[in-house]
């Protein structure tokens, strides 16, 4: 009995908790770091109409600044460079519209904030045991939640994966699909459809600093006041940089400008 016991496989490590507690604290340090608001600059990739754009981009307190290095593997042109110029001048001396931008991000953030907070109740988990320093967890979503927004309710329908860095206890990577077509209204106010798709990856910088380093979003739909949604994004992010807390619209043109 002793030798057949010694020779049976060794059982699968337990994880160190349970699935949505894991989640739930992957979501809360989330929260935790985007109270700090740093800033950091990066270099981007980014697939738009059947074009490559790679840009320098410098996060600052009035919104980040873009400036394209490369199109399709080839350096601006004039007139692109121009065009960049002057879109970047009229930023810099229309305080509203750049107050306009931050309120819409301060806006996303708050929507962000609240949906990673509904999170753990918003889904049943799966725990699919770890690989590397990550533990796979398969999410559906949880029947006896009853979203509030249209923002939930879009969240609510994904169907997918993700993966939690053990060691900070933060999400690593996610993908996921809309399982159903989401409707508002029945359908007269607008609609999401079946099959949406998302996927974001994310890399630690520091000790408890954690970006996105790539993120794929592929959804349409329509809604009455906004006619088609087609929320297509595809862009990867390297080289990431500190940039001063209080750093300036201007200021980072500035720096842009002596590179």
């Amino acid at each position: 009995m002793f030798a057949a016991a010694m020779a049976l496989p060794p059982a699968p490590a337990l994880p160190s908790q349970p699935a949505k507690e894991l989640i739930g604290d992957a979501c809360y340090n989330e929260l935790q770091q985007r109270e700090k608001k740093t800033l950091w600059s990066y270099t981007a990739e980014r697939h738009s109409n059947n074009h490559i754009f790679l840009e320098r981009v410098i996060e600052t307190v009035d919104g980040p600044v873009r400036h394209v290095v490369a199109t399709d593997g080839h350096p601006p042109t004039p007139a692109q460079i121009e065009g960049e110029n002057v879109r970047h001048q009229q930023l810099l001396k229309n305080p509203a519209g750049r107050r306009a931008i931050q309120r819409q991000r301060d806006d996303d953030d708050k929507t962000m904030e609240e949906l990673l907070r509904i999170i753990p109740e918003a889904f049943i988990f799966e725990d699919q045991g770890r690989e590397g320093q990550s533990e796979r967890i398969a999410f559906h979503p949880n029947p006896g939640f009853k979203p509030k927004t249209y923002e939930q309710r879009i969240l609510h329908a994904l169907d997918g994966i993700v993966f939690i860095d053990l060691h900070e206890k933060r999400i690593a990577r996610l993908s996921g699909s809309l399982g159903t077509r989401v409707k508002f209204g029945y359908g007269l106010i607008g609609r999401v459809e079946q099959g949406g798709t998302t996927e974001i990856t994310r890399v630690q910088l520091s000790p408890g600093v954690w970006k996105t380093s790539m993120e794929k979003i592929d959804i349409e739909g329509r809604f009455v006041m906004l006619k088609t949604i087609n929320k297509h994004q595809d862009e990867s992010r390297t080289g990431f940089e500190p940039v001063a807390p209080d750093t300036t619209f201007a200021q980072a043109l500035n720096q842009i400008e002596e590179k």
